[in-house]
């Protein structure tokens, strides 16, 4: 099955708070320069997109494992391996919320280096990227089909 990418919108809020929306999946995507240089453990990148208040939103979160691979572009060989319109990235492994089944001390994380998914233990020190639904309806829709 080929996989597409959705086309994501740059939403400029202020010169502090900028979001990309993908109207595809309907994630609304926090692109600042935290998510350059800051690393967390697993529970701390948690803690810090559940109390992240940015753009006027307060309902963010770590993403999952799914809602972070829509956003890797594989269609590239090598390079950045994160759609475009981000601008706030390292081609580094970042955290997703998903804990890994066979070993709950690990999570899922992502890498925008090579577009791999592997399990980390969740003491190590990764990037986070949060994310919300722009459309909670849509989101559903289109992660679970209702």
């Amino acid at each position: 099955m080929k996989k597409t990418l959705g086309v994501l919108v740059f939403v400029y809020i202020s010169l502090q708070a900028q979001v990309l929306i993908d109207d595809k999946t309907y994630l609304m995507w926090q692109d600042v320069p935290q998510n350059k240089g800051t690393l967390h453990t697993w529970n701390a990148a948690k803690e810090y997109c559940e109390e992240l208040d940015e753009a006027g939103f307060d309902d963010w979160w770590l993403p999952s494992e799914q809602e972070l691979s829509s956003i890797v572009d594989t269609s590239r060989k090598k390079g950045r391996m994160i759609q475009k319109g981000f601008i706030y990235f390292k081609a580094r492994y970042y955290w997703t919320s998903t804990t890994y089944a066979w070993n709950a001390p690990h999570a899922w994380a992502i890498s925008f280096k090579n577009s791999y998914s592997i399990s980390i233990k969740k003491e190590e020190q990764l990037h986070a990227r949060c994310v919300r639904c722009s459309d909670f309806k849509l989101c559903l829709e289109h992660f679970y089909g209702f």
